[in-house]
């Protein structure tokens, strides 16, 4: 006998069976479904990741190891580099370490550099990433970098620091041949100027033209006085004849001797980029001044006082620090010429293009290159394009500056463009101070010069890293300042600024404005060691073998 409620019961739990084996049928379907297009989309992900890692990894790796220099110790010999960096300059050279900023702010931490970086502390790094915004040469308390009305007015513009010079694996092919039949036009001996570059520098202000200024002014008269000329206390001078100039009267006499000393310096090294100077004695009843009383007195200058009356130089506009010297890892040697004269020193698209060609297309055979006819290493050589020629003279003027600014320890040029960097990051790519470009020739124009010498060689214990940085990263300069600076080593520097300034000036000056200090002249002589010694090391490095 069957109970009824026992075979509903079994019914209803088969159909619940059914039910449940339905469910989990559609269940795993689902999921099945569900992996199926989770593995897809891997696939797809996996496939558009290779082809990135492919394309843009292979481009970023280039520019990268062009631009990465290996951290080493300042040190005396060159420092090794990766392969990539090593194959990016020359096979048969290894490149130096060139300091940084960083190395200056890696003192005092564990096994950062030593030396003449021991000197200089950075504020936090986060202090730096918040001073973007801040004005554009700001300055601490205290400090003498300060812009003043004399500097050139820095505008507000991009940030350049730390951006890759572009360069490309050496290739022994026709571009290579032309540079090495090219090389020493524009670089000689591997560290000099070559003759196209001197060919066409700018003339400037020689010797000649400095003595005829002095004898200018033992005849001229003032006839007026006008604000101007920078600081407060300066005067722009305007002559009987139209001539006009720039007087610099200052309370202090060392910022009087530092300008007309750094002057004496700039003509024993043959520098044509400062503008003829003399000093004059603040005399009312002197030839000089007799018709500008009133303007002497309405400027507050007091007699007997010593000033610098330097020749007024039309056509100028503000000059910037050029792109070598920008990034952090700045520096300028031959190799760096061979990119600047074949136009691989600017990340253009057309150059990360060909690039990119050349790094994905295919390979030539070994036979097709053997076989190929040398049509362009046999092609006569053409010079610089005027653009690249423009480029070079501006580098070539800026290696005497980076010499100069060092030998007199001068802070209120490219040393206030460094050490403000800390507080504005996008200062290097602002106009340098007391620098100036003359629209119609080209000539940088050295203005400024008074801290140097005495005012700047009391605070080298402050600023020493600054004034080095430059100088550490220059292995390319002209040949006649470097025969000037043996000829200086080689003779007594102390006496040959003596005589300029004997013969320069008169007794009256004299018995008011000192020479040049002994302290100064043996500071004066180590510097100059110490630039030898650069070029030295240079040689060593990049002269040709």
């Amino acid at each position: 006998m069957f109970d009824v409620r026992t075979v509903e019961a079994g019914a209803c739990c088969e159909q619940e069976r059914d039910s449940g084996d339905s469910a989990m049928s559609m269940t795993a379907r689902r999921r099945r479904a569900f992996q199926r297009q989770a593995c897809l989309l891997s696939v797809l992900a996996a496939f558009s990741l290779g082809l990135a890692l492919g394309v843009f990894v292979p481009l970023i790796g280039i520019s990268q190891a062009a631009s990465k220099v290996v951290q080493g110790p300042p040190a005396e010999g060159p420092a090794r580099e990766p392969a990539a960096v090593r194959t990016a300059h020359h096979p048969a050279h290894t490149m130096p370490h060139f300091p940084t900023i960083d190395d200056i702010r890696s003192v005092g931490e564990e096994g950062g550099p030593r030396g003449r970086y021991a000197s200089v502390s950075f504020i936090a790094e986060e202090k730096l990433a918040g001073a973007a915004t801040a004005a554009a040469a700001v300055d601490p308390p205290g400090s003498k970098l300060d812009a003043g009305p004399e500097s050139v007015p820095v505008p507000s513009v991009a940030s350049s620091i730390g951006e890759p010079m572009l360069a490309v694996p050496e290739r022994r092919d026709a571009r290579s041949s032309k540079w090495d039949e090219t090389e020493d036009d524009v670089i000689r001996e591997g560290i000099y100027w070559g003759a196209s570059v001197e060919r066409a520098l700018p003339v400037g202000f020689d010797r000649r033209q400095s003595e005829g200024w002095a004898q200018y002014l033992r005849e001229a008269e003032v006839e007026r006085l006008e604000v101007g000329c920078g600081r407060m206390q300066n005067r722009l001078l305007v002559f009987r004849d139209g001539t006009r100039a720039c007087a610099r009267y200052r309370q202090n006499t060392d910022q009087i001797q530092g300008e007309l000393f750094s002057f004496y310096l700039g003509q024993l090294l043959n520098l044509t980029n400062l503008a003829p100077s003399a000093a004059s004695i603040i005399d009312p009843e002197a030839r000089l001044w007799a018709a500008a009383t009133e303007e002497l007195a309405g400027a507050q200058w007091k007699p007997t006082k010593p000033v610098v009356i330097t020749q007024w130089i039309g056509h100028l506009e503000p000059a910037g620090i050029p792109q070598p010297f920008r990034p952090l890892e700045r520096h300028l040697n031959r190799y760096d010429v061979r990119n600047i004269t074949e136009g691989l020193d600017r990340p253009a698209a057309a150059s990360v293009r060909r690039l990119l060609l050349d790094r994905l297309g295919p390979a030539r055979p070994e036979a097709a290159q053997r076989d190929a006819p040398p049509v362009a290493a046999a092609t006569q050589p053409r010079p610089p394009t005027p653009e690249v020629l423009e480029r070079l003279v501006e580098l070539a003027q800026w290696s005497d500056l980076i010499v100069f600014d060092y030998l007199i320890a001068n802070l209120d040029r490219v040393v206030n463009n460094l050490y403000n960097f800390q507080w504005n990051a996008d200062i290097m790519a602002a106009p340098a101070h007391n620098l100036a470009r003359q629209t119609d020739t080209a000539l940088l124009v050295f203005l400024d010069n008074e801290s140097g010498l005495l005012h700047g060689y009391r605070l080298l214990k402050k600023y020493e890293a600054y004034h080095g940085l430059l100088l550490d990263n220059l292995c390319v300069f002209r040949r006649s300042t470097v025969r000037a600076l043996e000829a200086l080593r080689d003779a007594s520097v102390g006496q040959r600024l003596h005589a300029l300034f004997e013969r320069t000036t008169t007794a009256q000056i004299r018995d008011v404005l000192p020479p040049l200090p002994e302290k100064s002249v043996k500071i004066l002589v180590d510097r100059i060691d110490r630039v030898l010694g650069q070029v030295q090391k240079c040689r060593e490095t990049f002269a040709d073998r």
